[in-house]
């Protein structure tokens, strides 16, 4: 009778990447993030990337509450690009949708912005924004994580909205998708968070 090598625990799986992290990422987040790189095969393929695409770049994980869909805040230093990659955090605190995709797209915008060589140009805060086409990029490509995570885990990410509505709707708490209208949502009770992966408090 042939033997098999047991397969390891989905928690064992380690990442097919690291990130270049400086000292300062948000707890919360690098916890979401390093959950999602074990079990998003497109998410570890951008993280593969990112070192390559600008070797002088740095990277920090943040929160951010502003009504946008991603932001870089990068200070050109002596030897290297210290860069903040904010992630939306408002689709996760008022519509409770998981942190994990938006953690993942502000990854995707990132390495968008590195492989074209815009962070010299972005250091200034004035020439920086995400044109349309890379908007629709970066909400193509959460999808697929989405169905990634659910995947792996589809009890916690059952039903997981869409975050593109989200973002048209400037983050408003309600029902996504709209249950009444394709058009228009309907607003309601801020719903409560998606709960965190194991081990991310």
């Amino acid at each position: 009778m042939p033997t098999h090598p047991p397969l390891p625990p989905p928690q064992a799986v380690q990442p097919a990447a690291e990130l270049p992290l400086l000292p300062g990422s948000d707890p919360i987040i690098l916890g979401a993030f390093q959950w999602a790189l074990a079990h998003s095969p497109s998410l570890q393929q951008v993280v593969q990337q990112l070192p390559g695409a600008d070797r002088k770049a740095r990277y920090r994980l943040v929160p951010g509450m502003a009504p946008n869909y991603g932001e870089l805040r990068i200070r050109p230093l002596e030897d290297i690009y210290d860069i903040d990659i904010v992630v939306p955090i408002l689709a996760w605190s008022r519509c409770g949708d998981a942190l994990e995709p938006w953690v993942a797209s502000a990854l995707f915008l990132a390495l968008e912005t590195a492989s074209k060589g815009r962070y010299k140009e972005t250091g200034d805060p004035q020439h920086f924004h995400f044109i349309g086409k890379t908007r629709e990029g970066a909400f193509a490509f959460q999808a697929k994580v989405r169905e990634e995570l659910a995947l792996a885990d589809p009890a916690r990410m059952k039903d997981l909205p869409d975050g593109q509505l989200i973002y048209r709707y400037e983050f408003r708490p309600g029902t996504y998708p709209p249950s009444t209208s394709r058009d228009v949502p309907r607003f309601s009770k801020p719903p409560v968070r998606r709960p965190l992966p194991p081990g991310v408090s």
